[in-house]
């Protein structure tokens, strides 16, 4: 898998939900702690330990599909047309051309509108979903830019790798 894929995934993944694939990238780049890591763990709540590009918990990882075996497999679990990302956000309420505050409210708070929620109390970082894309995703917006134009490697990818290429990762903006 190089970084190639994994932006075209993304493209494919936001064409499918009618989303900003930079929205995606900004929000997934938030999610990993800019590493975007597809097995990326992150804190352990009351739905078990949560990992990947939007922090699945446990219950939600195998109710929508994301395999965690491999990082090409959790790569291609979660992005695509038929992805436990678009399966997640589409089971939570989005609605092709919702916002990004939308989009993160899906992944904070399960569901667009609660821009107030936070998951403070559950091992997340301090503040609403809210103050979060208006003061957090600063960093994590360039990041995608940074992939967008190629210049981010993943930190989990390694660079010269094979895959496929015939997507047009440009459209990643």
């Amino acid at each position: 898998m190089t970084p190639l894929d994994m932006r075209a995934l993304i493209v494919e993944t936001a064409d499918e939900l009618g989303m900003s694939p930079n929205t995606l990238a900004t929000i997934i780049s938030y999610e990993t702690a800019g590493t975007f890591d597809p097995t990326k763990a992150g804190p352990t709540t009351q739905w078990g330990q949560h990992r990947g590009l939007i922090q699945f918990g446990e219950p939600q990882a195998k109710q929508y599909g994301a395999d965690f075996s491999s990082p090409e497999a959790a790569l291609r679990s979660q992005l695509g047309r038929d992805g436990a990302v678009v399966k997640y956000f589409r089971a939570s309420g989005w609605k092709p051309g919702m916002s990004e505050l939308d989009a993160y409210s899906v992944v904070n708070a399960g569901a667009p509108g609660r821009y107030n929620a936070s998951d403070a109390n559950n091992g997340g970082a301090p503040g609403t979903v809210a103050d979060k894309v208006q003061n957090q995703f600063a960093g994590h917006r360039e990041q995608a830019a940074a992939m967008r134009g190629g210049e981010l490697q993943p930190s989990h990818m390694e660079a010269g790798g094979h895959g496929r290429t015939d997507r047009n990762p440009a459209r990643l903006a």
